[in-house]
């Protein structure tokens, strides 16, 4: 089974990567739906490509923005110009786009759950007309999941972590009417996250202390990795191309060792694996967590009460990543957020086991100490074994 892992710049590509993913999905600079994403320019997008077919990993390019007639006149040449990076498929949702990408290529064209395909005869459909792969909407079962894709005789992939929209899978135009960004064309602002309440006219209204009644819950599906395995899907979907570094490493590594765990015949009781990784999944920011509907439909239980701002505070948060080993004493690090020495951080490992590094020094590359490491600096910190070039560092925030 495939593991599929979010990456909105060639930083978070190359995590997503070396932590483990088969796959990563990705944008250029338009047709996509992140347009606040730093996303790939043309030359990132082929050293992207190189980066993962070197190691037998692929690259999805999402083209799932609702075009209008504007959009339509460069996406010819920009098809074009995704045949020739030979990615290994593109992510549609519309059927004009579908069509152009068919003219102009042979790209493998994989359906975006924003065309909200949930059902045997909508799959059947979409394989006609040359579909290979279908992201099914997140308001569908495993079970549901196993059916189609044996039925259709084509391949699904489904999400299995990371925030989640309350619409039909992202089909909302809530932040058009609220902040003037169409949410369907890369401009979500993500109003459902603010608190509401009715007044006495009956109007919506934004004050102090309200609820957040149209938020949901970010998905954790780690507990039934064992029933999609079972279920033979072919690819698990991280959400998060918004999100940091830090994000893509713990959830790729966390994921992969749990399918590794899975595959190995000398593997542990799945409860056992689950007390070890699920913790992981704690040290980063999120919402509670939900299974939403992947075992039984999505209730009210899937709803975040929380505020926007709400967000687990999570006991850690990234420090930098590491850019070169020198000689096994010491090792550059590109530091993202404040410490100071005398501080513990921990790299996370390819593995993703964190090993320890005690602040007993820091320097900069001129050699001269530093008693504080601030963010967009380089400093030198003393090597500890397993660290290695491009790993994330990480460090307690209390």
């Amino acid at each position: 089974m495939e593991l599929l892992a979010p990456a909105g710049n060639y930083q978070k590509f190359k995590s997503a990567v070396l932590y483990g993913a088969d796959a990563v999905y990705l944008a250029g600079p338009r047709y996509g739906l992140r347009s606040a994403s730093d996303n790939f320019s043309d030359l990132e997008l082929q050293q992207a490509v190189e980066f993962a077919h070197a190691r037998k990993r692929k690259v999805y390019v999402t083209l799932n923005a609702f075009l209008h007639e504007a959009d339509m006149a460069s996406l010819p040449k920009y098809v074009e110009f995704l045949a020739e990076c030979e990615v290994d498929s593109v992510i549609i949702a519309d059927l004009g786009v579908m069509s152009v990408v068919q003219e102009k290529s042979k790209i493998p064209i994989h359906l975006s759950t924003q065309a909200s395909c949930l059902n045997l005869e909508s799959a059947k459909a979409w394989k006609e007309m040359g579909v290979k792969r279908i992201i099914l909407g997140r308001e569908a079962s495993i079970e549901q999941a196993r059916t189609i894709q044996q039925e259709a005789g084509l391949e699904v992939e489904m999400f299995i972590h990371g925030a989640m929209c309350m619409a039909y899978s992202g089909n909302c135009t809530i932040s058009n009417y609220t902040a003037g960004r169409d949410s369907n064309r890369g401009g979500c602002v993500q109003s459902c996250r603010f608190s509401y309440r009715m007044d006495p006219d009956g109007e919506a209204s934004i004050p102090e202390q309200t609820s957040s009644f149209m938020s949901s819950k970010d998905l954790n599906g780690l507990r039934l990795l064992p029933n999609f395995v079972e279920a033979g899907i072919k690819s698990i979907k991280i959400e998060g191309r918004m999100k940091s570094a830090l994000y893509a490493a713990t959830t790729v590594s966390v994921y992969s060792k749990g399918l590794r765990s899975l595959k190995s015949s000398q593997s542990k009781k799945w409860e056992i694996v689950l007390q070890e990784l699920g913790p992981e999944l704690e040290k980063i920011p999120h919402r509670d967590y939900t299974e939403a509907s992947l075992e039984s439909e999505a209730d009210q239980r899937s709803i975040f009460y929380g505020n926007r701002n709400g967000r687990s505070k999570s006991p850690y948060e990234m420090a930098g990543n590491v850019l070169e080993v020198i000689d096994g004493k010491n090792f550059v690090m590109e530091v993202q957020n404040p410490f100071k020495a005398g501080q513990d951080l921990e790299a996370l490992n390819f593995s993703g086991s964190p090993v320890r590094v005690p602040v007993t020094f820091m320097k900069d590359l001129s050699g001269e100490e530093l008693q504080q490491a601030l963010p967009n600096r380089l400093v030198l910190l003393p090597f500890k074994q397993g660290i290695e070039a491009m790993n994330v560092v990480r460090r307690k925030t209390s």
